[in-house]
């Protein structure tokens, strides 16, 4: 039921987050504009502390709910992630934590970050990386197809919708929105989560809180069997059904562990259970 939860309140964030993209009428921002302030990284930049405390907050609680949930990128990886799973059941493999990776690429953003260089850390924003992926290449389809409904509508007398130019990106804006596009996808599509829990900033950040959240995937070793089924269907592959941990840093609080347990014996709680 929780998983259930998740994966609608996910797709219920990623559709109008898409939209705010797209939409050249002000008309989704009125209404959804709010979740573009919750993102975390924008929120941090423009030293909205009382979103940025919430986001901790709700880590520190939870776990990364905020990566499986509210960043549209994580949502958008794990699209891709399922539609490879639909072809290769229980196809991730269990691996060691790239800590000198994660850690390292952290660094670099933070001194470019530090430095001045916005245009080479806004490579790396989760939200900035997605909504360029979304304005640049999918946003003239949606511009092309509304200046369509626009002139059927008005063979009909219909004025419903009206024509808006429809201006497509530099080349190299579209090159990078692609190589982005590509890289991401073939990155979920083989393994899962491995952006962010390599090269994202933020999902080093919130990883590292999560480490301490109540709320936790948690294996009862007195009900496992050690059959491997939940960490080969870990995208984050960061469960180790050998010895009964599960590295919380880089949990996404997908539980879709907790739902191809056969046995019961993972479960989302605050403490061990028997």
């Amino acid at each position: 039921m929780l998983r259930k939860l998740r994966i609608a309140a996910a797709l219920l964030c990623l559709a109008p987050l898409t939209l705010l993209f797209l939409d050249f009428t002000g008309t989704a921002h009125r209404w959804f504009g709010w979740l573009a302030k919750a993102q975390f990284l924008p929120a941090l930049l423009a030293l909205n502390l009382a979103v940025v405390a919430g986001l901790v907050l709700l880590t520190l609680l939870f776990g990364r709910i905020y990566c499986s949930t509210l960043c549209p990128l994580g949502v958008f990886q794990d699209a891709v992630s399922w539609i490879s799973g639909r072809r290769k059941k229980n196809r991730f493999v269990p691996s060691p934590e790239r800590r000198a990776l994660r850690y390292g690429t952290f660094a670099v953003f933070a001194a470019l970050l530090l430095g001045g260089f916005g245009s080479v850390f806004a490579l790396l924003d989760p939200y900035g990386a997605f909504g360029r992926m979304v304005s640049s290449l999918l946003g003239p389809v949606y511009g092309w197809g509304n200046n369509l409904l626009a002139h059927l509508a008005a063979r009909a007398d219909s004025y419903a919708f009206y024509s808006a130019d429809v201006w497509l990106k530099s080349a190299s804006t579209l090159a990078v929105a692609a190589a982005t596009f590509a890289a991401l996808a073939v990155l979920a599509w083989k393994n899962g989560r491995t952006y962010c829990n390599t090269l994202c900033p933020v999902g080093t950040i919130l990883g590292t809180l999560s480490r301490f959240s109540l709320l936790k995937p948690r294996i009862a070793a007195s009900r496992c069997n050690h059959c491997g089924l939940c960490a080969r269907n870990c995208k984050a592959s960061c469960i180790d059904s050998k010895s009964g941990q599960i590295d919380h840093s880089r949990c996404v609080v997908c539980l879709d562990c907790t739902a191809t347990c056969r046995k019961g014996a993972l479960t989302y709680t605050l403490r061990n259970h028997a």
